[in-house]
């Protein structure tokens, strides 16, 4: 089973660290992720194209991770593949926007719709356990799903 997921960068406009009140805006500079779900596996194994694989791989497993255990899917592991035009810790939200991508290719391979809300949160959780967020970055997730500006309140999420 395979799946390909898109999703934008972002750009903060509000940091939620202070309040948990954050906006961001949407932008055009985006990832592509590829998932193939093996059944019979727990394995998990991350190509990021263009990294110098020093690239921390972590994010890309637990946002697998959620989607499966969210879903029920046991004893399912994966090959993911992502390609990004985003360049890393330049603040345009490249792990929300990961994470987002990562999620929809894994819901493309199961063949499921979920309710937007529920797709953004997957990802943020992942990003949670991943370690790569401390407000769960509900804001520069949402604006990279949807696109335009957001404002959300990332306590609540």
């Amino acid at each position: 089973m395979r799946g390909k997921g898109i999703a934008f960068g972002a750009i903060s406009i509000v940091n939620a660290i202070a309040t948990g009140n954050g906006a961001a805006l949407g932008v055009q500079l985006k990832t592509e992720a590829e998932v193939e779900l093996i059944e019979n596996s727990d394995q998990i194994d991350v190509k990021i194209i263009g990294s110098d694989n020093e690239e921390d791989k972590i994010l890309a497993k637990y946002a697998v991770k959620e989607v499966l255990t969210d879903l029920g899917y046991k004893n399912y592991g994966a090959r993911v593949t992502t390609k990004s035009d985003i360049p890393i810790g330049k603040g345009l939200k490249s792990s929300s926007v990961a994470s987002n991508a990562i999620v929809l290719a894994t819901l493309t391979a199961l063949k499921t719709n979920l309710d937007d809300l529920r797709i953004i949160n997957l990802g943020v959780d992942a990003s949670i356990k991943a370690g790569v967020t401390i407000t769960g970055a509900f804001d520069d997730a949402c604006a990279s799903y949807f696109g335009g500006l957001v404002a959300t309140d990332n306590i609540i999420g």
